[in-house]
């Protein structure tokens, strides 16, 4: 009886509208993608990287990318121009610690005038570092095609 009536509160929890301190950090979460977008768009990935903690880990499907900044200038030398990002999930674990799930969608032209179009799902560990959320972790892969339908 106990198990069922645990069961019955989480449902009920799930239900609950989001606060106003979810949304305060849907707002806050969304200034940081934003200022991450504009920095892409702009080339910047100084810029990019200053959204980082000192001590940041970057993951890609190569493994740990030792420097943010080069990463995302071979990026952009490449050809990528436009990033369009979409957070789907924010899970709080701390006052000053969150994990952020979600998709982006890059773009651009290579050298020899190829479309680049891309679609990626990354995860964030973002931490509150002197008042400001930073990113401690992103881990970023491409998105899997959909299974193909069998003939």
């Amino acid at each position: 009886m106990r198990t069922f009536g645990a069961v019955c509160l989480s449902l009920l929890l799930s239900t609950i509208p989001a606060t106003a301190s979810d949304q305060n950090l849907r707002e806050e979460f969304g200034r940081l993608t934003t200022a991450y977008e504009q920095h892409f768009n702009k080339k910047d990935a100084a810029g990019i990287t200053s959204l980082f903690t000192k001590n940041y880990l970057r993951v890609t499907q190569n493994g740990i990318e030792p420097d943010n900044t080069k990463y995302y200038e071979g990026a952009f030398k490449r050809g990528a121009d436009h990033l369009a990002i979409t957070t789907n999930a924010i899970q709080t674990l701390s006052e000053n610690m969150v994990i952020r799930t979600g998709e982006a969608h890059v773009t651009g032209k290579t050298e020899k005038g190829d479309p680049i179009n891309l679609n990626i799902v990354w995860t964030t560990l973002d931490v509150r570092e002197n008042g400001q959320w930073k990113i401690r972790m992103l881990t970023s892969v491409p998105k899997p095609q959909p299974p193909q339908a069998a003939r």
